[in-house]
């Protein structure tokens, strides 16, 4: 049996015989018996005699062996409870590890209760965004707001659950000035989503809604700043640039409590509101040009093309690599 160099390295790392890897590599390690089994609780195998044969003919022909910096690592399995809290948040879009406290135990989405959100937490697989009125990024811990996936989060859902993960694929558009009216016999106001009603603004919603989930949508308001489609609001009358307008300071609260830092972001919108948001999320990609005819136009094309969304989202992705590297 020759051995994939992953394979190989995936034995050679493990001289008391106990492995663990990929599920790709292990499933070729299996299929040529050269593993077996040997815990599932925590998702570990035996070599094999065969196995180790396998392993000594490799050493032997690779003495100046290495494992090399490329080579995947897999992190030690999470306890029951934990490991399924994780998997559970990497096929939500919104890679929200739910608590009681969350929109999605009112919605009768799966939840987990605190001992667990702790735990995940504590392994560094989920972190609190810091809110507008928290000062600088510290994660204040599952008992200050929800939790949501952290890099090494989406790498244990890669390696442990076999789920292809990305980062968030995030969608800000601008508010409109014309607004639905709230009737007088209604207390409360319309859904974000529901309240602009601007054919300029419906364009872009309708462009957003072809390049990522509702969940993943925000609208930057004029007022309010940062709001998630489903967020309650009356009509105003607040322009960019009024005593009571948000800043590009106050906006950074929002951008910051939006986990905008761990995602990739694409801003549909005019200049004047892409300048705003720009200092907080240096990696925004702001595709739209010209007038607002011309953002139409683009608006319509993407809802109509999916290689022009495949590559806005790298665009998107390229600018966020980038900035991380600096």
């Amino acid at each position: 049996m020759i051995l994939t160099p992953t394979g190989a390295h995936i034995l050679d790392a493990n001289d008391n015989g106990v492995v663990a890897g990929h599920a790709a590599a292990l499933a070729k390690l299996i299929a040529a018996d050269l593993v077996v089994p040997h815990d599932r609780d925590s998702g570990t195998y035996r070599i094999t005699e065969d196995g180790w044969a396998a392993l000594d003919a490799w050493r032997q022909a690779n003495p100046e062996r290495t494992m090399g910096p490329d080579l995947p690592t897999i992190p030690p399995k999470l306890p029951a409870k934990q490991h399924e809290a994780v998997l559970t948040a990497a096929r939500r879009p919104d890679q929200l590890v739910a608590g009681r406290d969350d929109r999605a135990y009112w919605k009768g989405e799966p939840w987990f209760n605190g001992r667990t959100l702790a735990g995940v937490h504590r392994a560094g697989y989920a972190a609190s965004y810091p809110q507008p009125w928290h000062r600088g990024d510290t994660d204040r811990g599952p008992e200050h707001g929800s939790l949501h996936l952290t890099p090494a989060g989406r790498e244990y859902a890669r390696a442990r659950g076999n789920i292809n993960m990305h980062r968030r694929k995030v969608v800000i558009i601008a508010c409109g000035i014309e607004k639905k009216p709230i009737p007088e016999s209604q207390r409360h106001g319309w859904p974000a989503g529901e309240l602009y009603t601007g054919n300029y603004h419906r364009s872009l919603r309708l462009a957003a809604d072809a390049l990522t989930h509702p969940d993943l949508i925000l609208i930057a308001s004029a007022f309010h700043g940062l709001v998630p489609l489903d967020r309650p609001l009356h009509p105003y009358d607040v322009t960019l640039g009024d005593e009571r307008a948000i800043t590009a300071e106050k906006m950074a609260g929002h951008t910051a409590g939006c986990g905008l830092f761990d995602a990739d972001v694409i801003f549909l919108g005019s200049q004047e509101y892409a300048e705003l948001l720009c200092p907080s999320v240096p990696h925004i990609l702001a595709p739209l040009t010209g007038g607002m005819g011309g953002h139409r136009g683009m608006c319509r094309q993407v809802r109509e093309d999916s290689a022009l969304r495949e590559g806005w989202w790298k665009e998107a992705a390229a600018l966020y690599d980038e900035h991380a590297a600096r």
